[in-house]
């Protein structure tokens, strides 16, 4: 009821005013007023929708092509070209200032021309991975990327200056046609095939990516194709192909260039914590894990580095666990809670000292307003907005200081934002700066960055904001007060006034300050699509532009107006001079799209060099309790509000020459009592999600981590052969009793994290391997059978229901469905049947304990057949090794011993 009729309605249910008679008026639904189904009146209903001409979603008819997104936004525009995103241009390897308007509309130019233009497709290869399997595949990929192309490209139906789908075309490239086929034209007279039409084109090799590498070999490589072409062209087939099958088992990982940076910025090493604090969708995560994630020798048999992966929502928290499954590492631990919450778990008694913190790097790539992601989200073109950025800025920095305060002492935390806007980037960086006062100082990771175009950060910037008459929602109101039908009715209600028949209109309410409570939208002459640039960059003509377009400017915080004071900050400000020359923010890197044809990204490196003042804690948990709907608490306030109370205290207590009045003997009894006994923290688990977002406990993964029951691994221990060296309490469960599911823990996580109570603390999403699942199938003693997932942190220990396998059987196991003995060699028919029915592993010679490789098989033997519990995203995945290891399948003869096989099963 309450969702039909409002709130008003809901409160006269609950006093009881409608009645049964009330209710049997509002039909069978409980909507009162709402038509009951008729099969006349919905003939009818049909008959007249036949008669109008149908259209599609955009709102034209059949037939017609959709319009193409406009690529423009004169807010976007203008205010960029305010605060001097074009002021400086790259010449021979350098940037210099832009001298004359000249270059600055050329800087312009190029800029809008790359944010117009298609975003091309960029990927790198897991360094993590075998050398051996690394080179293999670096040399199959020269096979497609390394060299030119001719391609056929689609073109866009409907294909514009300003706005069209697809920019990549080369212009004057005439369009290939078949024979027969004729032009046909549009209602508007636009010209029109019936069928695709295609252009030729030449693709240039792969760039390759010189700060994406390792020993030496480069690793990441930039297409010059957009993702969409690549997944459509019939040309490029085989490259999506190879590049799908290389991703999905773990060797390869799409991502876009600029998304790359943020973590060799941070320059992880092997055996390292490290958090990433808004990890999803999980690209950067990736990349960390494949630095931490490693082994430091061959002689050990799990990884001693790991990545703590956060995200503030738990749907986009399991997303990332998809992501992470193909790298099948046991190194991550994936938490849900908002950054700013993020507990902090070190001892009390190392609090202030130099053993601060709890992760060795730490990543903030904080949630921002993504306009330098514009190229593959053309949606920012329309809904492009200052107050979004403003807004985020206190979200950002609270994160920051977080980040900040779990960062070791002489550890490093990187700050980034694929935004280029300075209220999301700079201005964050000096607060944060401001705040820790000297805790935090800035590094430049340009010199160890091998092909990185990166401009410098800014020591200053503009502060504009923008009136609540210019938000979307006020356009357009404003758009259907003012259209033709409603000043055809202004005309007919003005004469009506003239002859006394229509009252006059009311005045405009004021509030308590006379003043009016909205303010009046007012079109401007700039606000054209597309936007047309100034002819001259003076600072008044572009600042008269931006007021127009209803932006307001701030020389200083002493002008903003009170009840903007929760939106435009102090921190929103830059830094005074002698702020500037300390702070370093040319240090800061800045990517535009033009520099390396790619997306828009800001980075910063910080440096931990002592822990952090009690000041910037206290200011952290303020922050941290504003956002999330606690009181708006200014620090500098509250300590002079506390000297004042002091002071005056003391003026009180002046009288007779004594000391401040002491409290009575109850009282001080009292707090030598508080004093003596120390409160128990109340220990709470951190918020998850947006402020005010409804939250389904069936999306949370909040199943902790806990030591699976000692009375399963007797059968387990006895039917693998385990030995007593075998890590038991690194196997647990995520439920009591007889669990369906064991998880491989590595011992790092486990006694730093699990241990140290973070489960409540956050809520836990995932983590580890699963080691042994329980079978369906009882032909065996054991109830669990060895998982696929974690099989070579098992292997390593297992001395029973173990077998070695030639490169040929270990290929003729890498098969679906039931595979019959006799398509063995003899040696390994002959070692299978010796095993009883139920779980067993198949090994590579040679690699029995090379667990970095991963050559193994979980099998099941049944009576007459075995079974390969391998999904098939791995089973290409293991051919892929073998073939860089040198095998090539024997695919006429295996064909031949299989049909043999099956007839003498007939």
């Amino acid at each position: 009821i309450h969702f039909i009729f409002g709130s008003a309605t809901n409160t006269k249910v609950q006093q009881g005013i409608y009645t049964r008679s009330n209710q049997s008026n509002m039909g069978k639904n409980g909507a009162r007023g709402r038509k009951k189904w008729n099969r006349k009146r919905k003939a009818e209903e049909g008959a007249e929708k036949q008669g109008k001409e149908r259209t599609n979603a955009g709102g034209y008819k059949d037939g017609q092509d959709y319009a193409a997104a406009k690529t423009s936004n004169p807010k976007f525009e203008a205010y960029y070209s305010l605060v001097g995103l074009h002021d400086t241009r790259y010449d021979n390897g350098t940037f210099v200032p832009c001298a004359t308007d000249a270059e600055k509309h050329a800087e312009r130019d190029l800029f809008m021309t790359t944010l117009r233009a298609t975003l091309p497709a960029s990927f790198r290869v897991d360094r993590s991975i075998d050398p051996t399997i690394q080179k293999k595949i670096l040399e199959e990929l020269q096979e497609y990327v390394g060299k030119e192309m001719e391609v056929e490209i689609e073109l866009p139906r409907r294909s514009e200056a300003i706005g069209g789908k697809k920019t990549c075309i080369d212009q004057g490239v005439e369009v290939a046609k078949e024979e027969g086929d004729e032009e046909q034209k549009t209602d508007n007279g636009d010209n029109k095939s019936s069928e695709a039409q295609f252009v030729k084109r030449t693709l240039a090799p792969a760039k390759p990516i010189p700060f994406i590498s390792h020993n030496d070999i480069t690793l990441g490589f930039q297409l010059s194709v957009d993702r969409r072409t690549l997944r459509r062209n019939v040309s490029l087939e085989p490259l999506h192909s190879f590049l799908k099958i290389q991703t999905d088992c773990g060797h390869i990982t799409r991502q876009e260039t600029v998304s790359m940076i943020p973590p060799v910025v941070l320059n992880a090493k092997e055996g390292m914590s490290v958090l990433d604090m808004c990890a999803a969708p999980g690209s950067k995560t990736c990349q960390l894990l494949e630095v931490v994630g490693g082994f430091t020798s061959k002689t050990e048999f799990e990884p001693h580095g790991y990545v703590v992966a956060n995200d503030a929502d738990p749907k986009r928290a399991y997303m990332l666990v998809n992501q992470l499954k193909r790298m099948n590492s046991p190194s991550v631990y994936v938490t849900s809670c908002d950054g700013q919450y993020f507990p902090i778990l070190d001892d009390k008694s190392i609090r202030g000292t130099d053993k601060e913190g709890m992760f060795d790097r730490v990543l903030c790539d904080v949630p921002c307003s993504g306009d330098g992601t514009i190229r593959k989200n053309p949606g920012i073109w329309k809904n492009w907005n200052q107050l979004g950025s403003l807004a985020l800025h206190p979200l950002q920095l609270s994160i920051a200081l977080r980040g900040a305060r779990l960062t070791h002492v002489g550890g490093y935390m990187v700050y980034s934002t694929c935004s280029m806007n300075p209220m999301e980037n700079e201005s964050v960086v000096a607060e944060l700066l401001r705040i820790t006062d000297g805790s935090l100082v800035l590094e430049d990771p340009r010199e160890r960055m091998e092909g990185l175009v990166a401009r410098p950060g800014w020591s200053t910037w503009r502060v504009l904001r923008e009136g609540k008459n210019r938000t979307r929602k006020a356009m357009k109101d404003w758009q259907k007060k003012n259209n033709k039908k409603m000043q055809e009715k202004r005309k007919e209600w003005e004469a009506k006034r003239a002859k006394g028949e229509y009252p006059e209109p009311q005045e405009r309410s004021t509030d308590e300050n006379g003043e009016e409570e909205k303010e009046k939208f007012t079109p401007s002459p700039y606000e054209t699509i597309p936007y047309v640039p100034p002819e001259t960059w003076d600072e008044d003509a572009l600042s008269e532009r931006t007021t127009s377009l209803g932006f307001v400017e701030y020389k200083n915080y002493d002008e903003v107006e009170y009840e903007w004071h929760r939106r435009v900050r102090r921190s929103c400000f830059p830094p005074t001079e002698e702020e500037a020359k300390r702070f370093e923010l040319h240090k800061c890197l800045r990517s535009l799209p033009q520099d390396m044809d790619t997306g828009g990204f800001f980075v910063t490196l910080f440096k931990k060099v002592k822990p952090l003042s009690k000041d910037a804690t206290e200011r952290m948990a303020a922050m941290a309790s504003e956002s999330r709907g606690g009181v708006d608490v200014d620090v500098d306030k509250k300590k002079e509000a506390a000297a004042d109370e002091k002071e005056q205290s003391a003026k009180e207590g002046e009288g007779d020459g004594d000391a401040v009045m002491s409290d009575s003997p109850a009282a001080e009894e009292k707090k030598s009592d508080e004093k003596s006994e120390p409160e128990e923290p109340v220990v709470k688990k951190a918020p998850t999600g947006k402020v005010g977002q409804h939250k389904h406990r069936a999306d949370l993964g909040d199943a902790d981590f806990i030591p699976s029951d000692p009375s399963i691994w007797p059968s387990i221990i006895e039917q693998y052969g385990l030995p007593p060296t075998f890590p038991k309490e690194q196997f647990m469960v995520r439920s009591t009793g007889d669990a369906k599911v064991i998880y491989f823990i590595t011992k790092s996580i486990k006694k730093e994290l699990i241990d140290h109570g973070i489960q409540n603390r956050v809520t836990v999403i995932n983590s580890g391997l699963k080691g042994f699942e329980r079978c369906s199938i009882q032909e065996n003693t054991a109830k669990y059978r060895i998982n696929q997932e974690a099989v070579q942190y098992v292997v390593p220990y297992m001395t029973n229901r173990l077998i070695s396998a030639d490169m040929d059987d270990f290929y003729a196991c890498i098969k679906d469905g039931f595979l019959n003995l006799n398509t063995f060699s003899d040696s390994f028919k002959k070692s299978i049947e010796e095993l009883e029915p139920g779980s067993f592993v198949v090994a590579l010679k040679g690699y029995e304990k090379d667990v970095a490789k991963k050559m193994y098989l979980s099998m099941w033997r049944r009576p007459n057949c075995v079974n390969c519990f391998v999904a098939k995203v791995e089973m290409e995945g293991l051919i892929s090794k073998m073939r860089a290891l040198g095998y090539v399948a024997k695919v006429q003869e295996t064909e031949e011993k299989d049909e043999g096989a099956a007839a003498s099963t007939a």
